[in-house]
């Protein structure tokens, strides 16, 4: 159920990802924006919400996104330059 004052559309919606070795993991999405020609997704662990993904589409999958590209992305995101 969502937050008092959130719309349905806002609540973080449930997603099941696969690691690299095969297994299930649940996480929530919490905002899916493009920036500088890609798809990006901002993730959160359900089982442990202090890891906090963020992911960019590659192919036909997904791939974390660390580094430089992550500090990049991150700061466009914070200062509200994403589509």
């Amino acid at each position: 159920m969502p937050a008092e004052g959130q719309s349905p559309e806002a609540a973080p919606q449930p997603i099941t990802l696969i690691d690299e070795t095969g297994r299930e993991r649940q996480f929530q999405l919490h905002d899916a924006f493009d920036h500088d020609g890609a798809a990006y997704y901002l993730v959160e662990n359900v089982d442990d919400p202090s890891q906090v993904l963020l992911l960019r589409e590659a192919g036909d999958g997904l791939e974390t996104v660390e580094g430089d590209e992550f500090k990049r992305v991150i700061a466009a995101l914070e200062e509200d330059k994403v589509e």
